[in-house]
């Protein structure tokens, strides 16, 4: 099964393949994108093994390494993770999910702090302008497409840098609508 994890500004494909009592074989990508181009780069590949200690904490053995990790699911889809001291705070989810999510709300491109359509539709609704304060969740931008009303919001807190579309403009799939900073 593969999943996507969202670290600060970066994204993982994590490939995870379950040999069964506890046994993983892990594959770790980093995901570049450059315009409509995405690279995975091999980051790591380790063997698991995985046993857990009540609700929460984990013991791991990675590549004969010995881990105690603590995991907390603080939101849907968004963890604390406490390991070896240092405490990291990720988005995962399976990657066909995270493929809809951004196809249902033009998320594609949130690493690089921009917002892009991932269909071929008319801007309708225009709600944000250049240097404006934004919330994660808040409205930005309205296409129609196929005869229905979709939605993009803000993915994250942040400055509107710029908006690349007004109403009216038909855009294709992969146009970027607003960035954020």
């Amino acid at each position: 099964m593969a999943y996507i994890a969202l670290y600060k500004d970066r994204e993982f494909k994590v490939d995870v393949k379950n040999r069964g009592e506890g046994l993983y074989d892990v594959a770790i990508y980093e995901i570049k994108r450059e315009g409509e181009k995405e690279e995975e780069i091999l980051l790591r590949e380790l063997s698991l093994d995985v046993k857990r200690h009540g609700c929460c904490t984990y013991s791991v053995l990675a590549n004969n390494v010995s881990y105690e990790v603590d995991i907390e699911e603080k939101e849907e889809h968004t963890y604390e993770i406490l390991m070896q001291g240092e405490l990291y705070q990720l988005k995962v989810m399976d990657e066909m999910k995270m493929k809809l999510e951004r196809l249902l709300h033009g998320e594609a491109g949130v690493a690089e702090g921009e917002v892009k359509t991932s269909m071929t539709g008319k801007v309708t609704k225009v709600f944000v302008s250049e240097g404006d304060e934004v919330k994660k969740g808040d409205p930005l931008v309205i296409l129609e497409a196929m005869k229905m009303e979709n939605e993009f919001k803000a993915p994250k807190d942040g400055v509107v840098k710029a908006v690349k579309v007004k109403e009216g403009d038909v855009v294709n799939t992969g146009a970027v609508l607003v960035v954020i900073e």
